[in-house]
């Protein structure tokens, strides 16, 4: 059994009939929502991602738009990087915000990742910080980056010339810093400054993760229940 397919086992008992459902991106993701077509029925769905949202809809689940859904029983996601206080850096996939919009309405948020992503103290800045901008905005955010003592660069598409726009039709800026040591306060800026949707830092958002070794085979529960 592969350390993917050992994660989603262990989250798979999480899963009941009749919830509604949230799953992200991502592929331990998408092997869960396989998983659990074949064994839980009566689920509902909502989900941030396109991909997810295909292979739900082809795997015959009730997807719900998340504009009509006022709660989530469970949600399951990934992360870039996550720590022991419940919070977690989702960056690479530029869906954060509607990530963030169903972390939020989940009773319990799952992150499904691997061991070495979890870090003790302060995050590691290989890891920008990725803002979701109204293009409107996009030389104040850029000033403030710089203000900060950050670098920023907007996200280009890679399979088209011109920038990366978000499903929500908005601009993705990267942000590097040094160092992360004022992650929570920082965050608070950006989150607040004008045009800024919102950030890819998930403050004590995290209710609980599955984390598989990659050197043993084996799983574990980030806070024991």
């Amino acid at each position: 059994m592969s350390i993917k397919q050992a994660i989603v086992q262990q989250a798979l008992p999480l899963i009941k009939p009749g919830m509604i459902v949230g799953f992200g991106g991502g592929s331990t993701v998408a092997e869960l929502v396989k998983e659990a077509a074949n064994h839980v029925n009566d689920i509902q769905v909502v989900t941030p991602s396109p991909t997810t949202r295909q292979l739900a809809t082809v795997l015959g689940y009730t997807v719900i738009d998340p504009q009509y859904c006022d709660r989530v029983d469970i949600a399951f996601d990934g992360c870039d990087q996550l720590d022991t206080h419940g919070s977690a850096l989702k960056s690479g996939g530029g869906i954060h915000t509607n990530e963030k919009i169903i972390a939020t309405l989940a009773d319990n948020y799952w992150l499904l990742t691997v061991k070495s992503r979890l870090v003790q103290e302060q995050f590691d800045p290989k890891t920008p910080l990725v803002l979701e901008v109204l293009p409107k905005a996009l030389a104040l955010v850029m000033r403030a980056i710089t203000e900060h003592g950050g670098q920023a660069s907007i996200r280009t598409a890679a399979n088209r010339d011109g920038m990366t726009l978000t499903d929500n039709g908005n601009f993705l800026i990267d942000c590097h810093f040094p160092s992360y040591s004022h992650l929570t306060a920082l965050n608070t800026e950006f989150a607040t400054l004008a045009g800024v949707v919102e950030t890819s830092y998930f403050d004590h958002l995290v209710t609980n993760a599955i984390l598989g070794d990659e050197a043993t085979g084996t799983v574990s529960q980030l806070f024991e229940e």
